[in-house]
């Protein structure tokens, strides 16, 4: 191989590595501003109480744009007000055109304690306190006429636009009882309305947007919810 043709290859690869490393910075320079665009769409949309973050998750996202493809997105916002409930937000959403339309995705809004202590209104004598522990959805606080104090381990199912908590046992005085058991002993007719289930709605929700499931956690009660392939919810492909 003579000088001139080593001289031309070494040439070609050094303007390769070039290309690929304006390529690299380019993507990361686009993407970076396609996240900081959604953001600022969003946050708009939502008007949280905290901060907003995107992430494009697909590779080579930011040069994807220029085609009008987004890729998958995640965006989440803490503080989120929505009928009366205060919530942490994440979305997921896959392969967003910079149209705003989705394949679909899913997303989780998680409502802390206090919020469904408040909307759970009179459950138990003085109002049951909701919390969570281990995986499970605990209610305390006193129940009949002697107002003694009780643990409630109630269980959680949803229906597409609405969640039911249902109390299963009541631990008082050191024994766990079945509320089934509980309340069909004689003259505990109160008890029965104390620690009937609860049926809350989950309205206002975007048109393609679903409710499937819900769970405890140590620091919420956390809704699960699936989207439909079409307009992004908060359109969050147009701000590409």
């Amino acid at each position: 191989m003579t000088g001139d043709r080593r001289s031309k290859i070494r040439i070609l690869v050094a303007i390769s590595a070039i290309l690929a490393a304006l390529a690299c910075a380019t993507d990361l320079l686009v993407e970076h501003r396609t996240e900081e665009r959604i953001a600022a769409r969003a946050a708009t949309r939502l008007r949280p109480d905290g901060p907003v973050h995107a992430d494009l998750t697909t590779p080579l996202a930011g040069l994807r744009t220029l085609a009008g493809d987004v890729g998958d997105i995640e965006v989440s916002a803490k503080g989120v007000h929505r009928q009366h409930t205060v919530m942490d937000v994440s979305v997921r959403l896959k392969d967003v055109t910079t149209g705003g339309d989705s394949a679909g995705g899913t997303g989780t809004a998680t409502v802390g304690y206090d919020q469904v202590t408040r909307r759970l209104g009179a459950l138990g004598h003085d109002g049951l306190t909701a919390g969570g522990r281990d995986g499970a959805l605990l209610l305390s606080g006193s129940v009949g006429r002697l107002g003694l104090p009780v643990i409630v381990r109630a269980e959680v199912s949803t229906t597409a636009d609405a969640l039911t908590i249902t109390p299963k046992t009541v631990s008082v005085l050191g024994r766990s009882v079945a509320v089934e058991d509980l309340v069909a002993r004689p003259g505990a007719s109160g008890l029965r309305d104390e620690l009937a289930p609860r049926t809350l709605a989950v309205t206002g929700l975007p048109r393609g947007v679903a409710l499937t499931s819900a769970h405890a956690t140590d620091h919420g009660l956390v809704l699960a919810f699936s989207i439909a392939a079409g307009p992004a919810p908060t359109a969050v492909g147009a701000a590409a």
